[in-house]
């Protein structure tokens, strides 16, 4: 039985040797990920290893999720059931994803899920002013917040920029083309560990 193995049941050192090359991140970071996962819900992990952690739990660890305007879409895109929760993996996902080292096409592709609100692979002017009242509204004053007629035209400059086949929205690869041109994508889809 190897380290990793004693310590979290299921976590063998093939399989942190298997993830390391599966993700963007170091064996050093997938433990870490890990301890805290697991100090979660010890018993549950120790029988399961690929036990459910329910998303407010999983904020609770992990902090950096807390105050995000897209918690629900990050749950929703890498939750592997779809369910509001995470296993070890669809955290190592995410974390991944969200990873310095992770390639800026990768996380394009993640981001364009995360923002493509209503799932139609498209991110249309509706998505688009959903992104902006996510962005703009504040919880402590629901007063401020931009009027519809804002985000609309808000809407119809993006589009216009970005949507370069002239569809009305923007798919994955015009969404790709556009980001890799944007040298502060990568730092701003990202948090650290």
């Amino acid at each position: 039985m190897g380290l990793c193995e004693a310590k979290y049941s299921g976590l063998t050192e093939e399989l942190l040797e298997e993830y390391a090359a599966l993700t963007y991140l170091n064996k050093g970071q997938i433990l870490y990920l890990m301890k805290k996962f697991y100090s979660i819900a010890p018993e549950k992990i120790e029988a399961d290893y690929f036990h459910r952690v329910h998303k407010k739990d999983i904020i609770n660890k992990f902090r950096v999720l807390k105050n995000n305007p897209f918690q629900d879409r990050l749950f929703r895109v890498f939750s592997s059931q779809k369910d509001d929760c995470f296993s070890f993996e669809d955290l190592l996902d995410l974390c991944s994803a969200m990873s310095p080292e992770c390639p800026i096409e990768v996380k394009a592709a993640w981001a364009f899920k995360v923002y493509d609100i209503d799932e139609d692979n498209q991110i249309s002017s509706q998505d688009i002013c959903n992104i902006l009242d996510r962005l703009t509204w504040d919880p402590t004053n629901r007063t401020i917040f931009l009027d519809k007629e804002s985000k609309l035209k808000i809407a119809k400059v993006i589009l216009e920029e970005m949507n370069l086949d002239r569809s009305g929205s923007i798919g994955l690869h015009e969404f790709k083309l556009i980001l890799l041109r944007i040298p502060e994508f990568s730092s701003s889809f990202y948090f650290r560990l």
